[in-house]
């Protein structure tokens, strides 16, 4: 029997804060911000398409060669630089997703869309999916400047496994199918790979285990 779920125009709620250090030094506030909300997508749209042109400006106007322009965009992670935020707002918008975003310096730093329930592939019990994750341009390794912020997806990620086991009583633990760039980020979170489970683009799919996800949940 297929499952009804009803669209969610919920209230926005503050999840989580704290303090950032900016590549300059300087610190930051940051909060998460959990909810549906088509502006704070559409933010992110804006302000990062608007970050991707700058840094391409920044790429030309400082390698005229091409060869070195193109190994500077082989450093960054651009493989989702096409994503329209505005309309997976729009296109996810029901019971079973949850919206993070994370706001520092009054702008969208990062934004999170995970899936529940999902059973785990390694351990009982349901855990929940991310459907997507990502930072600003602005947050990325690149070889041409230093990244604005450092760590804004494991912050992302904490927030909303912290949210996951309290308010949707989920075990810890996190899954996710990884663009092939990003395969380094969950590597480092210990993510454990497992194969026989790649979707309908190829893309690997990663868990974070029970133990590791409590840890995180309990980090600083």
């Amino acid at each position: 029997m297929s499952k009804s779920h009803k669209n969610k125009i919920g209230t926005l709620q503050e999840i989580d804060e704290g303090e950032l250090t900016h590549v300059s030094e300087k610190k930051f506030s940051y909060k998460i911000i959990h909810g549906w909300d088509l502006k704070s997508s559409l933010e992110c749209d804006v302000l990062w398409k608007q970050g991707w042109l700058d840094l391409l400006k920044q790429i030309q106007q400082a390698e005229p060669d091409e060869g070195k322009q193109d190994d500077i965009l082989a450093s960054i992670s651009t493989e989702d630089s096409h994503w329209n935020w505005f309309q997976k707002a729009v296109d996810y918008s029901t019971d079973e997703y949850e919206w993070f975003h994370l706001y520092a310096d009054g702008k969208p730093q990062g934004a999170c869309l995970i899936y529940h329930p999902e059973a785990s592939a390694l351990e009982p019990g349901d855990i929940f999916y991310v459907k997507f994750v990502a930072v600003a341009p602005w947050n990325r390794t690149c070889d041409l400047r230093p990244r604005e912020f450092h760590g804004l997806g494991r912050i992302i990620l904490r927030a909303a496994q912290r949210f996951a086991v309290k308010n949707l009583k989920l075990r810890p633990g996190f899954c996710l199918h990884s663009l092939p760039k990003a395969e380094v980020v969950y590597k480092k979170l210990k993510m454990v790979k497992v194969d026989g489970k790649e979707d309908a683009e190829s893309l690997a799919y990663f868990e974070l285990p029970q133990d590791l996800a409590i840890e995180l949940m309990e980090a600083n």
